[in-house]
């Protein structure tokens, strides 16, 4: 049984509808002619589905009426009229209604339309409490991060607006997320997000120059994930500022051609001592030390306790070696470059 509020002004058809719904099983909790007193009874009586005629008495047309109850109540309305209109039905198509009848009105009909618009609304309602949950998640959530729709901004938290050096959705909102890649990474990006629109695979952890809303460069981390955002399939882009570990392994780049250039001799290690590589130096000659850890090499190399240097021994000649550590944007050591000093 349904709460039901008929809004008709004809007085023989407000009659067959209180007999229909009777018959129905339904529970018709008022009746009225004018769009205000329609607006002031749902206030008062809370109806669970409204019976609109789109052409009423007053300053108000059923149209009026039901976008004024929708965006105060939120309660599904089902037009009620005999006029068929392109006009009419473009109108009663944006105020997203929940059905449209036609006069005269049969009553299986009626009761079909009436549980449609009572079941859908319900459908409508958990799903934009899912999407208050989520909006509320992605914006309390401790990384950056936007939604995309078509390759354009639709949302992005505050830490993704930090990322773009704004503090207002609006500079970014609706824009192509290509706008905000640099010349050299659009290929790849625009791939991703064609790869997204075709077959709806999102993608892990891809490098990526950007820049903000003042043209800036920065870099960032991005993956992306398939999610539902208005109803519409989206893809969810979660980004890492990458920017300190990208300059700090440019800078190291740099030193490391100069000290080829010179002849100093180094080594690159992971974050867990794992050699990745060496320069090609007379001291290394004959050695098979990438893929070895330095903590199988003891009988080539002597920590510091604070393992700020260390010291390679060969054939009983010593290096000193500086270490340098290369942080990601956590904080946390990435790689550590150790110089010949």
């Amino acid at each position: 049984m349904r709460k039901v509020l008929v809004v008709e002004d004809d007085k023989f058809i407000s009659a067959i509808f209180t007999m229909f719904l009777r018959e129905l099983g339904h529970e018709l909790i008022g009746k009225c002619a004018d769009g205000r007193d329609a607006v002031s009874l749902c206030h008062r009586l809370r109806p669970e589905v409204v019976l609109m005629d789109i052409h009423l008495e007053g300053e108000m047309d059923g149209i009026q009426t039901a976008e004024q109850l929708r965006r105060e109540l939120d309660i599904p309305v089902i037009y009620v009229s005999s006029d068929t209109s392109s006009q009419i039905i473009k109108r009663a198509i944006v105020s997203n209604s929940y059905g449209y009848l036609v006069k005269p009105v049969k009553k299986k009909e009626l009761g079909i339309a009436i549980d449609l618009a009572y079941f859908k609304h319900k459908v409508d309602q958990e799903q934009r409490e899912r999407e208050r949950g989520y909006r509320q998640f992605i914006s309390e959530a401790s990384m950056p991060l936007m939604i995309l729709q078509h390759g354009r901004v639709q949302y992005l938290n505050n830490l993704a607006l930090d990322l773009f050096k704004t503090h207002y959705m609006e500079d970014v909102l609706m824009s192509p997320y290509l706008n905000y890649i640099e010349d050299a990474d659009k290929e790849k990006v625009e791939r991703l997000l064609n790869e997204f629109n075709e077959n709806g695979n999102g993608f892990d952890h891809v490098d990526v120059a950007m820049k903000d809303v003042h043209g800036q460069s920065f870099y960032a981390q991005i993956s992306g994930a398939s999610i539902i955002f208005n109803k519409k399939k989206s893809l969810q882009v979660t980004l890492t500022d990458s920017s300190k570990l990208v300059y700090a392994q440019k800078c190291n780049e740099l030193l490391l051609e100069y000290m080829s250039q010179q002849g100093k001799p180094f080594f690159i290690t992971d974050a867990r001592g794992k050699i990745k590589a060496i320069a090609s130096h007379a001291v290394f000659e004959g050695l098979e030390l990438v893929g070895a850890r330095l903590s199988q090499l003891k009988e080539l190399f002597e920590l510091s306790e604070k393992e700020e240097t260390i010291r390679f021994i060969k054939a009983g000649e010593g290096v000193e070696f500086q270490a340098s550590k290369i942080l990601d944007a956590s904080g946390k050591v990435h790689e550590v470059v150790y110089f010949g000093v």
